[in-house]
């Protein structure tokens, strides 16, 4: 009857949260300001869609719809048409970001960008919510996130972060930190997929002040990801560059630059120990340019991090050749000199390791045993950060008890060996204690 098909048409449409008129609306609303400049009626990108719900549609959208993980947007063919779209869109916006050359373009476009950018997120904060769901199917969330790779966007939206707007880079580093959470989750080889000039892209983004914070942020992510540290580790260039930058003079990206250091040294230690086992010479007569050359805060910094890779574990070969070269204690014991208390005793906590070795080399005992009275005057004159620091004192008494309990090496007292050393330098001097 003309009643009960009306009733029965309301009872459709109650059931199809996607009638034509919501469609129609949610179109409208969604994609206005898209890409390329889609109009209301969006001939673009929603005309000829076999699919009921437009790809331009904000991701709530699918949610409403009935799409879930397990029913659509990581698994079959939803799944691939979706990331055909997203990966499309995110090509054309950043096309369109590279040919523009005008600011209020450019404003515009990276308001675009961030549009792409944020759909393309909440489909990954959903993939994770699946993950701890239970519900995510590994290889289809590995064929989706190729796509991303193969179009070599990492490395492009690192190129671009200079002609985006604050809030797109924002969502930049967002997307990239839950990619590569989300990679080891589907064992996917990120070391593989990320392009060889994506690191460098970040490195060199230091240079630029107005994405130094940006780039480190997404260099701290990936040295999260034990293959990441590999692959850029592998590149001895780019830590060595890395290490300029924590020279800058600007503090804010020199602190960056040495967080992202640390991060790439310590997070893994056994990738790094390796690596550092490779290049000892290389890094070292590098990075003690740092404490020579280096102001108060790099010194500091960089006195700290040596520290901290010397007396762990997994270091134990690195510290026995580092402790084992002569040249390395007469640095630290100038720095014990420096005119800050506080250098003095970052400096102490290196310096101490020298001392400690119960098989030091010749040349290194020689040169403790020449100086060890004034080492002796310096060090009861120095005093912890903190009163309270005990063990600070014990470690204190136990360097001077080993220097008072030094005696003159062999070579030195039968073959009269006369080039153990001379007192340290100043770090005013141009001299070196030798």
């Amino acid at each position: 009857s003309p009643g009960g098909s009306q009733n029965g048409a309301v009872k459709l449409a109650a059931r199809r949260p996607w009638g034509r008129r919501d469609l129609s609306g949610a179109t409208k609303r969604s994609c206005r300001g898209a890409v390329g400049g889609a109009t209301a009626d969006c001939p673009r990108c929603c005309q000829g869609m076999a699919s009921q719900v437009a790809p331009c549609m904000p991701f709530q959208w699918f949610r409403r719809a009935g799409w879930s993980v397990s029913k659509g947007l990581m698994a079959g063919r939803g799944l691939e048409r979706r990331a055909d779209d997203l990966r499309g869109r995110l090509q054309e916006a950043l096309d369109a970001l590279e040919d523009s050359g005008d600011e209020e373009t450019l404003k515009r476009l990276s308001q675009d960008l961030k549009q792409q950018l944020q759909a393309f997120l909440e489909v990954l904060q959903e993939v994770e919510r699946s993950n701890a769901t239970g519900e995510m199917q590994p290889e289809a969330v590995k064929d989706w996130l190729s796509k991303f790779f193969v179009a070599d966007l990492p490395q492009r939206l690192a190129k671009n972060l200079v002609r985006m707007e604050f809030e797109a880079r924002n969502d930049v580093v967002t997307v990239l930190s839950h990619v590569v959470r989300i990679g080891p989750l589907v064992e996917m080889d990120l070391m593989y997929d990320m392009a060889p000039g994506f690191f460098e892209q970040l490195v060199e983004g230091y240079a630029i002040p107005e994405i130094a914070t940006h780039c480190g942020l997404m260099l701290r992510s990936c040295a999260r990801e034990e293959k990441l540290v590999r692959g850029f580790l592998h590149q001895n260039e780019l830590i060595l560059k890395l290490m300029k930058f924590t020279r800058h003079e600007e503090f804010e990206i020199s602190t960056d630059a040495f967080a992202s250091l640390h991060d790439f040294l310590l997070n893994h230690h056994d990738i790094s120990a390796t690596y550092l086992q490779e290049n000892f010479r290389a890094f070292f007569n590098c990075y003690n340019k740092l404490l020579e050359d280096g102001d108060y805060v790099t010194k500091r910094q960089a006195l700290k991090l040596l520290s901290d890779l010397l007396l762990a574990r997994k270091f134990m070969k690195i510290m026995l050749q580092y402790i084992g070269d002569d040249s390395y204690l007469q640095l630290h014991m100038n720095l014990l000199r420096d005119e800050s208390k506080t250098i003095q005793v970052e400096a102490f906590h290196v310096f101490k390791i020298f001392v400690a070795n119960p098989a030091r080399p010749v040349r290194v005992h020689a040169i403790l045993f020449k100086n060890k009275d004034r080492l002796i005057s310096l060090l009861r004159e120095l005093a912890p950060h903190r009163a309270e620091d005990k063990q600070f004192v014990e470690d204190m008494k136990t360097v001077i008890s080993k220097l008072e309990a030094l005696e003159a090496p062999v070579r030195v007292a039968a073959a009269g060996y006369t080039s153990g050393g001379t007192e340290p330098a100043s770090p005013k001097s141009q001299g070196t204690a030798s």
